[in-house]
C-alpha cells in the first residue's frame, strides 16, 4: 500500500509539472508583484513567470503575460492566480472579436480581427521608442499617416497599424488626437495587446466626438481583463450622458449586462 501510495503521488507530480506553462510578462504597467513564497517581488516586461504562480496588482496598474499562443491580460487591482486566467472559453473570445469588428469600422470601413496578420514580426520589430517620434510633431501630415495606418489595418497587421497611430497621436490635436488614440487603441486590441489599448483608452477624454466609441471599446477590454467593475461604471456614465445611438445603445446594454453580471 505505501508502494501503490508513493506511485500514485509521482504520477500525480507529474501530471502537474506537464500542466505547468511557463510564461513571459510582454507588458507590465504600474505596481504589480510575483508572491514568492511569503513574500512579493516587482514584476517587470520580459520576466519569466510559471502558470501556477500568483500575482498582485495594485490600482491603476496592468499586466500581460503570453505562453508564445495565448496571451492573459489583467487590468484591475487584485489578486490572481494565473492558471485559472488561461482556462477561457471559446464564447469570451466570440463575444469579443464580433464587438471589435464592429468598433473596428469606426476606424476602417473594412476592419475586420478576421484578416490575415501579415509580417506580425516586422511591425513588432519596428516599433519605435515613444520619445523617437516626439520630435516630428511640427512635420507630420496626421491624415497621411492615419491613411497609413488604416492601409495596414485593411492587410490585417494590426501590430504596425499601432504604431503608425501612435505616430499621428504625437503629431495631433484635440479631435484629431482623439480619432487616433482610439485607432491605435483598436489596434492594439485587435493585435491581443489589451492591457496596452485599457491604458489609452483610460487617458481619453469622456466627452467630444470619441467619447461613446471609447466607452464600448474600453468596456470590453475591461470585461475581458477582469475590469468588470470599471467597465460597469464606464458604461452606466455613458448612457446616462446619452451617448449611444442606434445599434449601440443595444451593445452597450448588452456590455452592461455582461459587467453586472456575477
Amino acid at each position: 500500500m505505501k508502494r501503490l501510495t508513493i506511485v500514485v503521488l509521482s504520477i500525480f507530480v507529474a501530471v502537474f509539472s506537464l500542466s505547468a506553462v511557463s510564461l513571459t510578462v510582454s507588458w507590465a504597467d504600474g505596481k504589480v508583484d510575483l508572491q514568492k513564497g511569503s513574500s512579493w517581488a516587482a514584476v517587470s516586461i520580459g520576466d519569466k513567470v510559471d502558470s501556477t504562480a500568483t500575482v498582485r496588482l495594485a490600482a491603476g496598474a496592468s499586466l500581460e503575460l503570453t505562453d508564445g499562443k495565448r496571451k492573459v491580460a489583467l487590468t484591475a487591482a487584485g489578486t490572481y492566480v494565473l492558471d485559472s486566467l488561461l482556462k477561457r472559453g471559446a464564447d469570451a473570445a466570440k463575444k469579443t472579436s464580433g464587438a471589435l469588428d464592429k468598433l473596428g469600422k469606426l476606424v476602417d470601413p473594412k476592419a475586420s480581427t478576421g484578416a490575415v496578420t501579415v509580417a506580425a514580426v516586422r511591425g513588432a520589430a519596428i516599433e519605435p521608442a515613444k520619445d523617437s517620434v516626439t520630435w516630428m510633431s511640427d512635420s507630420v501630415d496626421v491624415s497621411a499617416v492615419m491613411e497609413e495606418g488604416r492601409k495596414l489595418v485593411r492587410d490585417g497587421d494590426f501590430s504596425a497599424a499601432a504604431v503608425k497611430f501612435d505616430e499621428a497621436v504625437y503629431a495631433a490635436d484635440g479631435e484629431e488626437k482623439d480619432s487616433a488614440t482610439y485607432a491605435e487603441a483598436w489596434s492594439l486590441a485587435a493585435d491581443d495587446s489589451t492591457a496596452k489599448a485599457v491604458k489609452l483608452l483610460r487617458g481619453m477624454p469622456d466627452n467630444g466626438t470619441w467619447a461613446g466609441p471609447r466607452a464600448l471599446l474600453l468596456a470590453r477590454l475591461d470585461i475581458d481583463s477582469g475590469a468588470k467593475s470599471e467597465a460597469k461604471t464606464v458604461i452606466s456614465a455613458a448612457m446616462t450622458a446619452k451617448l449611444f445611438v442606434g445599434d449601440d445603445v443595444e451593445l452597450a446594454k448588452s456590455l452592461l449586462a455582461e459587467a453586472s453580471a456575477k
